[in-house]
């Protein structure tokens, strides 16, 4: 009896399906009136900070997907009377930068302990 394996996904597959799990996340964090440690976890990925694996996200996006748009905070630069500018690695260019301004971003858990990274330990 031979069986078919699925096609392997390419690296842009697997990158969309990490935003799609992330948009999941974020949304269902967002409904209600969640336990204490959903609630940090929302928090903690409404407020990217330099370091995290991000994603660009736009509640009602359309079109298709960009895999530019999810990768590593590098920076955030603040000046006053400025938008903000988020310095982004894209995960499929490793050492290009992509920056914009005032985007909105959040956060994804890469960490075993998703309590423990809405913790900040």
């Amino acid at each position: 009896m031979s069986t078919s394996s699925p096609d392997k996904p390419t690296a842009e597959e697997l990158v969309e399906h990490i935003a799609q799990v992330g948009r999941a996340l974020w949304a269902a964090s967002h409904l209600g009136s969640p336990a204490p440690v959903v609630a940090q976890l929302r928090d903690r990925m409404d407020h990217p900070q330099p370091g995290d694996l991000v994603m660009e996200f736009a509640p009602f996006t359309s079109g298709d997907f960009d895999p530019d748009s999810v990768g590593r905070l590098l920076a955030i630069e603040r000046r006053p009377g400025w938008p903000t500018r988020y310095v982004i690695e894209p995960l499929l260019q490793p050492g290009e930068q992509r920056d914009g301004m005032d985007l909105s971003l959040i956060a994804l858990p890469d960490q075993r302990s998703y309590a423990r990274w809405a913790d900040g330990s």
